[in-house]
């Protein structure tokens, strides 16, 4: 990846991937979450979406994209630890395809919607404010229709109560009547420009094209702003047993999702003895929950293990029979400390291994997934490239595993729980 400072606050990253027949363009604003602003955040984006000075219909916009050989273009939030990054992407056929300059236009769109908002009498547009934010209230309220996900994210609410990696990312209904045309607008003034930006060109690009690029990222304003720090989320020492919390609903399954703290550094090469203990844990078909919890036992239709590199902690979710609750629990935790005591056998340690490796290399075959692998590293301050990823996976050993492991302490249980099937 070429590394271009343009100026303080704003930087631009060039990653050269000549195999694909498509480039992508991405301008991301780096935002700490916080109470106040999270649901701002969350129907920014959607807001931007529908609507230009130029473009103020949504017909209008699709036209243009169908002009420009079809290319696609979203808006939205990724959650970074304890931040977020708010982006504008744009993907679109490499010009040599098209025979044109396509990517001047796809320049001039993206321009287009990040300094030309569609704005009347000092907001943005009333009609298309309340239309996204009746969007966003049923995306809130219909996070429960999503029962997996429900659970995953209130553990991660309960683990960190009014903290920045606790808050929901869609933010929340009762913050809606607060958002005004006017003051959304204002904080999106101040996004501009006041945050830490990014603007990425992933995809083959030749001198001119590079310099057409170079050139809108200089229109950005220089900014005194930097990425968000999170704190890796380590053991409470205080704590002996884990906080089980329970929440009745009227279904005939049950789910839980244990979250654990696992206090490694996201820098450190410790992080990737973590990353192949979590797939030998539960990340993979070769994992030890998955033989045992759902193959071996049946107690549960899935049960996997995943860890969240900024924050340093796993989540592991299981959807069970509500009767097996307590066998799937204490199976999990059976598995759980055969982690720490070096009970891995070689077929798992060299499958998971296998597996990883294969997983991180097929990130090489999107674009989004390159450009948010080198989002995050620019965020952690890491240069490193995937291949060196995979090096260093190659070259963690057993005996790392099981002490990263043993580094991990079991922090929430969250349960939704069904009725049994009698009482469904």
């Amino acid at each position: 990846m070429k590394h271009i400072n343009i100026r303080k606050g704003v930087d631009l990253r060039i990653i050269d991937e000549p195999k694909f027949k498509t480039n992508q363009i991405s301008v991301f604003f780096n935002l700490p979450m916080t109470r106040e602003n999270v649901t701002k955040q969350a129907l920014l984006p959607a807001v931007l979406k529908r609507g230009t000075e130029k473009y103020p219909t949504l017909t209008l916009i699709s036209r243009q994209l169908d002009n420009m050989y079809g290319a696609g273009f979203k808006t939205g939030v990724r959650r970074k630890g304890d931040g977020e990054a708010m982006y504008f992407t744009i993907t679109y056929v490499r010009d040599r395809f098209t025979g044109t300059n396509l990517t001047s236009e796809v320049l001039d769109f993206l321009r287009e919607f990040i300094f030309n908002p569609l704005i009347s009498d000092g907001g943005f547009k009333l009609e298309y404010l309340d239309n996204e934010k009746e969007n966003l209230k049923q995306a809130i309220e219909g996070l429960i229709n999503d029962k997996r996900e429900y659970v995953d994210v209130k553990c991660r609410e309960s683990m960190f109560k009014d903290q920045p990696y606790g808050m929901y990312e869609a933010g929340y209904v009762e913050d809606l009547d607060g958002i005004t045309a006017k003051n959304l607008y204002e904080f999106y003034q101040k996004t501009l420009s006041d945050s830490k930006t990014d603007i990425f060109a992933t995809g083959d690009f030749d001198d001119e094209t590079l310099k057409l690029i170079e050139a809108f990222a200089e229109e950005f304003s220089e900014r005194d702003a930097e990425y968000v720090k999170t704190e890796p989320a380590a053991a409470d020492p205080e704590k002996t047993e884990p906080d089980i919390i329970t929440e009745e609903f009227p279904v005939t399954q049950s789910k839980f999702t244990i979250g654990l703290r696992c206090g490694v550094d996201p820098v450190s090469n410790e992080y990737y003895s973590l990353m192949l203990a979590s797939c030998i844990f539960g990340g993979s078909p070769f994992s030890k929950l998955f033989n045992n919890v759902r193959e071996k036992l049946s107690l549960a239709y899935y049960c996997i293990s995943r860890v969240e590199r900024f924050k340093s902690v796993m989540f592991i979710s299981s959807g069970i029979e509500t009767k097996n609750f307590k066998a799937a629990y204490d199976e999990t935790m059976v598995q759980f400390n055969k982690m720490k005591n070096g009970e891995i056998d070689d077929a798992e340690f060299e499958n998971s291994k296998r597996y990883l490796i294969s997983s991180i290399n097929s990130m090489k075959d999107g674009l989004s997934a390159m450009e948010d692998y080198y989002l995050s590293q620019a965020i952690l301050g890491k240069n490193g490239v995937l291949d060196d990823l995979i090096a260093a996976i190659e070259k963690v050993t057993e005996e790392e595993v099981s002490a990263v492991f043993n580094k991990i302490s079991v922090d929430t249980v969250y349960l939704l729980k069904g009725a049994t099937n009698e009482e469904a």
